[in-house]
């Protein structure tokens, strides 16, 4: 294109569209720079191992993020999409990992920052991963991958965060896995509904005790009341022991939608 007639183009530009626009897409240009420097595959985090397909696939998201944060309806449309983009793309969750797990899926993977994942034994190391999950079943974590389905057992490879329900009417305990250093808002009925965030938009994750994920866009009010409730308490009699790559337990009472006690539940912690 000429220099000329690009220059025009540029100031029809700058005079049609709003200035907050012209910002985004300027700030737009300067960040998908950096991004291209930052790491050998485009789309990738920096200082991560992380291969073509996965910057691909963390592109595609951003993508899909940025159109529903620039978009006026925000709620109207995600909640309208959520359910199909996530049903192909998944959703990017945070997980602790073997090395191995590189060999099948090959998400993003890095160092953890934790000593206890860095033991002497090469083969007990564990690394903090970021991968596209669409649920869980049969103990099995969902991964999407381009077009390929990965369906990983959870407690070999792959680890998330155990959050063990006990409820107020002495019913058995229940166990629900999250994605990591994530915490439950309320436990309703069979399922639990945790608050996650990318790329600066905010979701309710509901997590069923079979194993299936929902997302919804959260609600811009109302989050809040279910912290002042989660006070932290003894843990029951049978509280389960730390689990592999976690390093510390503690209990809180955990409330329904409602807002309403439901019992109490256990909670696991990585290093900071």
């Amino acid at each position: 294109m000429h220099k000329t007639y690009r220059k025009v183009l540029n100031l029809l530009l700058f005079l049609l569209l709003p200035a907050e626009v012209m910002a985004n897409a300027k700030a737009k240009s300067a960040l998908e720079q950096y991004e291209a420097v930052q790491h050998p595959n485009l789309g990738c985090p920096e200082n991560s191992d992380c291969d073509t397909e996965m910057g691909k696939l963390l592109s595609t998201w951003k993508k899909v993020i940025s159109r529903w944060s620039m978009t006026t309806n925000r709620s109207e449309m995600i909640n309208k999409e959520i359910s199909k983009v996530t049903e192909k793309l998944g959703f990017p969750i945070e997980f602790l990992a073997r090395p191995s797990i590189k060999s099948t899926l090959s998400p993003v993977l890095f160092d953890s920052p934790c000593k206890e994942h860095r033991p002497k034994d090469s083969s007990e190391k564990l690394m903090r991963g970021i991968g596209f999950i669409k649920g869980q079943a049969d103990g099995h974590l969902i991964f999407a991958k381009g077009d390929t389905e990965y369906r990983l057992k959870l407690g070999e490879v792959v680890h998330l965060q155990k959050v063990i329900f006990f409820p107020k009417d002495e019913k058995p305990m229940q166990v629900y896995e999250l994605p990591l250093e994530e915490k439950p808002l309320y436990i309703e009925e069979d399922h639990l509904v945790t608050l996650v965030e990318s790329e600066d938009l905010f979701f309710l994750l509901t997590i069923h005790q079979k194993g299936s994920w929902n997302f919804a866009v959260a609600p811009t009010s109302g989050i809040s009341g279910y912290h002042d409730y989660q006070e932290e308490v003894a843990c029951p009699k049978n509280a389960l022991p730390l689990p592999l790559g976690f390093t510390r337990t503690y209990c809180q009472n955990i409330t329904n939608k409602a807002q309403q006690p439901v019992g109490i539940v256990q909670l696991f912690w990585t290093c900071n």
